[in-house]
């Protein structure tokens, strides 16, 4: 849900944030500040009421505060997955499109295999990298972590103990949650370092989301200085050259008015009139 809420959200601001960028009201960084200290709050809470309401329904072992941490933390990953993807995406449409098949290709390679691990088994590199990236994977090897670790199975009688447990597959037989743990590969791994783990791949997609609002961001072309100073003063000479042109302009009508008014009335007031009324100053001491 945080994953979608905030390729949603990208996706619709995208253009306000181009335009209120181009006015350099905010830089990606600070845009992202923002979006960091407005969703991931509200996320984790979400993910912490979700979390005491499971470890009440359930009564799992895992102590309330991991899991809490556990979820809270999955749920910022997956909101920085998010961010990642949609400061690339043009828009909402283009953001959800390439989110969520990104989504479940990660909810796929980090999921855990029941029927146990086999170390000798080689996978391809990529898929290695892709469990990596995956919130998912580091959420679930975590939980299983801290509920398994150290768990000490009801001691039953013989019979009942074989009829309670799996009978095939990696988890057959189990008499403890550390035997449980080594079949599925998870034995040599702790609570702390996979929250670690998971803590730096937030910060990765967060800079991930950094690079793409750079990247897509508004560009300005700058000129030098001396392009700037060549530019002012073209625009001077011309502000100059419209000047005197307009001046010249209305010197020569107010010639041609003089002219037609001397001609007119034949008097030296009807010019001096004209050419007061052109100049808009008293000439009638010069003439």
């Amino acid at each position: 849900m945080a994953l979608m809420k905030t390729l949603d959200l990208m996706g619709k601001e995208r253009h306000v944030v181009a335009r209120e960028r181009m006015r350099r009201q905010y830089s990606g960084g600070e845009y992202l500040a923002a979006k960091m200290l407005a969703e991931f709050p509200l996320d984790a809470g979400f993910s912490v009421l979700y979390a005491a309401l499971l470890k009440r329904a359930t009564g799992l072992r895992v102590g309330t505060g991991v899991l809490c941490g556990t979820l809270s933390l999955v749920t910022v990953a997956c909101a920085a997955l998010g961010f990642a993807v949609g400061s690339f995406a043009p828009d909402a449409e283009t953001a959800m499109t390439m989110g969520m098949p990104l989504m479940i290709i990660y909810m796929v390679v980090g999921v855990i295999n029941p029927g146990g691990v086999n170390p000798d088994d080689k996978r391809p590199i990529f898929l290695d990298w892709l469990k990596m990236a995956s919130p998912v994977k580091w959420g679930i090897e975590a939980l299983c972590v801290a509920e398994f670790k150290g768990m000490e199975f009801e001691k039953k009688r013989r019979w009942f103990r074989i009829l309670d447990t799996p009978r095939m597959g990696g988890l057959a037989l189990v008499n403890n949650g550390d035997e449980v743990l080594e079949s599925l590969g998870l034995k040599d791994l702790t609570w702390k370092n996979l929250m670690r783990n998971l803590g730096i791949l937030v910060l990765v997609e967060l800079g991930v989301s950094l690079v793409g609002l750079n990247v897509n961001g508004p560009r300005f072309i700058e000129a030098n200085q001396k392009e700037k100073v060549e530019n002012d003063g073209c625009v001077s000479n011309t502000r100059k050259f419209r000047t005197k042109k307009n001046f010249s302009e209305r010197v020569e009508g107010s010639n041609k008015m003089d002219e037609s008014s001397i001609r007119s009335k034949g008097s030296i007031p009807a010019a001096n009139r004209a050419i007061s009324k052109a100049f808009q100053v008293d000439v009638s001491g010069v003439l």
